[in-house]
């Protein structure tokens, strides 16, 4: 530095950022099906385990989880770090909340029980900048437009996003069709433990209606050139499941497996320790 001179100020390097991509979208777009793992506990680390064991898609589930917008972020960013793709589903239809985690910069969601299609044209608008839909604009300074260095995110936001929309009823199943045919709607989810609920036969989905009820949804869903998504079933496994068209399947879950996992070494060693009384 020279005193006595004014130093002329450097521009700061512009960061390098291509546009965001979804991965998930792309990957289905291109005929690929995709395995996936639910996570119910929040835990990030668990998300990065999901990720680096090879998912193709990390659900962080917030329908049926006390998470916050914060706890959902931090699993989304574990997942990335882990090499994966993140989906989050919504615990239901609430605009302000798609718009919160839009902004997060979470790109791919499920949303539960969704019904009629007005209900999916709701959602549909509430995930999409104007003049397609009415998400509100905060680009330059979320995560989303990557705080401003994506500067046409706004533009493309509509490609890199991804809907999931849940079929849990039987109204749901019947307009299967309807809902797939609309704009924005990428795949269709079929939720089979909601939707034999639905039917007067919840926890029994080997039953013969219910297994009706969900190939006819699918094949609606097929018909109309959208994606078919849904669990494994007691009957039909992820591997079946995809045999029969469906281009997303998420079975294994954290809970579940953690909950196997203790019981089994405990039932090993029980006989050596007593545990408590």
């Amino acid at each position: 530095m020279s005193y006595g001179k004014t130093e002329t100020a450097k521009k700061p390097r512009k960061p390098a950022t291509g546009p965001v991509r979804n991965r998930i979208k792309r990957r289905l777009a291109a005929g690929e099906k995709l395995l996936g793992a639910w996570v119910f506990t929040g835990s990030p680390a668990i998300c990065e385990i999901y990720a680096l064991a090879g998912y193709d898609i990390v659900l962080i589930d917030t329908e049926h989880t006390p998470l916050d917008v914060k706890d959902v972020l931090e699993c989304v960013r574990a997942v990335e770090a882990g090499g994966g793709d993140a989906m989050v589903r919504v615990p239901g239809h609430d605009f302000s909340h798609f718009k919160r985690l839009l902004d997060a910069g979470i790109h791919s969601f499920m949303v539960p029980m969704v019904d009629t299609v007005e209900q999916a044209k709701a959602i549909i608008n509430a995930c999409l900048y104007p003049p397609r839909g009415r998400r509100g604009f905060a680009a330059t300074a979320s995560r989303s437009g990557l705080y401003g260095f994506h500067e046409n995110y706004a533009d493309v936001a509509h490609e890199e996003t991804f809907l999931a929309l849940q079929v849990e009823s039987g109204a749901a199943a019947r307009d299967a069709g309807k809902i797939a045919a609309l704009d924005g709607a990428d795949c269709l989810f079929i939720g089979p433990n909601d939707l034999a609920g639905s039917l007067g036969k919840l926890g029994q989905l080997a039953d013969p209606e219910v297994l009706k009820t969900i190939d006819k949804a699918a094949a609606a869903i097929l018909k109309a050139g959208k994606l078919a998504g849904i669990i494994p079933t007691p009957t039909r496994d992820a591997s079946d499941m995809a045999a029969r068209g469906f281009s997303i399947v998420i079975g294994e879950c954290d809970v579940p497996t953690l909950k196997a996992g203790a019981l089994a070494d405990l039932a090993r060693h029980r006989k050596a320790f007593p545990g408590r009384a």
